[in-house]
């Protein structure tokens, strides 16, 4: 892992743990909370157990796209889940972790997202971003679990 910056972000979302963990390892959950506004995000890979991968492209409102990949390091369902994070087109040694922490917080969960190895350079976007994303998966977890 390359040296780098933290980002640490901190939500408390109405809906289980349970539910907040479906909508973070489930490929088409996933899909419609994971990017900014007015972007589409497609899964190309996902298989959520320790060495399985992860991939999908986030296609921007301005037509630009992201294609981001990892692989999961650690699950501990439905309180944890660490994967890296990379670009498509990063070396090894430029890639990140991301650790998802869940605990139950009354009928809600407490989520605690960290994201290791940020560049400094790119630590206002990551954190801006992860902040925004993490209010799509709170408002996405409450639609799921209302819906369940």
């Amino acid at each position: 892992m390359s040296p780098g910056a933290v980002v640490k972000v901190e939500r408390s979302i109405p809906a289980s743990p349970e539910t907040v963990f479906r909508a973070i390892t489930t490929p088409d959950l996933f899909a419609r909370w994971m990017g900014p506004v007015g972007s589409s995000t497609r899964v190309d890979a996902m298989d959520p157990v320790v060495g399985g991968s992860l991939a999908f492209t986030v296609s921007m409102p301005d037509g630009s796209e992201a294609t981001l990949r990892g692989i999961y390091r650690d699950l501990d369902p439905p309180r944890r889940i660490v994967h890296t994070w990379a670009d498509a087109g990063d070396e090894a040694a430029d890639v990140s972790t991301v650790t998802y922490e869940l605990e139950p917080d009354g009928d809600g969960t407490r989520l605690v997202l960290t994201h290791v190895g940020v560049p400094a350079e790119d630590l206002e976007r990551v954190d801006g971003g992860w902040a925004h994303v993490l209010d799509n998966l709170a408002s996405f977890a409450i639609e799921l679990e209302s819906t369940a």
